[in-house]
């Protein structure tokens, strides 16, 4: 490996073509010299770069002493891909576009910098939502450069004072009638393939228990109690969390089991986790499925009753239900809410009434 005099030289050397090569995604330590010192232990991480056979070479001293790698390690893994993204715009938008996340210096920034990349994302045509996040997540970089010395307290409280966009938009998503539950299931139990018996299952897990799409995907089948009609899923903040479905829902998915393991080969051993990636053929692989599967399901499934179907739809078509036949108290603790405000922003019961209402009106 060739010398650099400078790390900001070997920054800027960064656009590599790896041809067929796969980089790990992973940081390797390696002993590297800078400026003819002494050998110093750093990381040589590869990160896509414009496309996917590009890489962006980036150079980290110490891990402990970069503020960003360490709030990235507060979050939880479904939250860093998010926020690793959101940073990456942010980066672009205040001038570093040609650096990684890792280098940008982010403890130079001032409130002025956030309150001009607050104005452009409302230039861009933003949601107030979508602005906190970006407004978060540089708090959050700037608390751990607070922590580690690399700014003032004064610093850090100017950058906390600067909000967010105001306003709020309409909520997204929509109500799944029962009656498009059942169309659902219809179109699942016409269809002659595994993919038919799988998507019911995922379907009657994500509406009759209201999980996530995460949550589903993760779950193990020892964490399954078929006699309790009980699920324990790992939810947001890293908790475990148990689930209750009802029991036309544990048939869906005894179904989904039995055909699974009448297709295995004469003495293999069941799959450890409940639901299997199927490729074309109809073959059914011995890998999990992943969220993406999940939204591609959901989205194919509402397609064939012709609604658009987003997978978190279902929770919150759930979390509605609980609130029509119980209360919001019910529906908070069955969705694991921390903050009862949360289960109701979730309550789409008002856009039911309100059509009824309309649809009284007469001429």
């Amino acid at each position: 490996m060739k010398h650099h005099t400078s790390r900001q030289s070997f920054f800027h050397s960064a656009a590599v073509n790896w041809g067929k090569i796969t980089p790990p995604t992973f940081a390797h330590l390696l002993e590297y010299q800078v400026d003819g010192h002494a050998p110093t232990r750093l990381a040589l991480c590869l990160s896509p770069y414009r496309s996917k056979r590009r890489y962006r070479i980036h150079v980290v001293t110490d891990f402990s002493k970069n503020p960003l790698l360490q709030y990235m390690a507060r979050l939880a893994p479904s939250s860093q891909q998010t926020m690793r993204y959101i940073l990456q715009d942010a980066a672009d938008r205040l001038g570093f576009a040609d650096f990684n996340i890792v280098d940008v210096p982010w403890h130079r920034l001032d409130p002025g910098h956030v309150i001009a990349l607050v104005a452009a994302l409302r230039e861009d045509g933003y949601a107030p939502n979508s602005s906190s996040l970006y407004v978060n997540a540089i708090r959050g970089v700037m608390n751990e450069a607070w922590r580690q010395g690399l700014i003032d307290h004064e610093q850090l409280l100017r950058i906390r004072e600067v909000k967010p966009a105001t306003g709020s938009r309409l909520p997204p998503g929509r109500n799944l009638r029962r009656s498009l539950i059942r169309e659902l299931m219809e179109v699942c139990a016409a269809d002659p393939r595994p993919q038919g018996v799988r998507d019911a299952a995922i379907i009657a897990l994500l509406y009759g228990t209201g999980m996530r799409k995460s949550e589903s995907v993760d779950i193990d089948l020892s964490q399954v109690d078929f006699e309790a009609r009980s699920l324990q899923v790992l939810g947001k903040g890293n908790r475990q969390l148990i689930k209750y479905a009802p029991p036309w829902a544990f048939e869906k998915l005894q179904a989904w089991l039995d055909l699974r393991r009448d297709d295995l080969p004469e003495g293999a051993s069941d799959d450890p986790f409940l639901f299997n990636r199927i490729r074309r053929g109809n073959h059914i692989t011995r890998a999990r499925i992943t969220k993406h599967a999940i939204y591609y399901i959901a989205r194919q499934r509402g397609a064939q009753v012709g609604v658009k179907i987003m997978p978190h739809d279902f929770r919150r078509a759930f979390i509605t239900r609980v609130i029509e036949e119980h209360d919001l108290s019910i529906a908070q603790k069955l969705a694991h809410h921390a903050n009862i405000q949360t289960t109701a922003s979730y309550d789409r019961r008002d856009d039911n009434e309100r059509r009824r209402a309309v649809d009284r009106f007469d001429y």
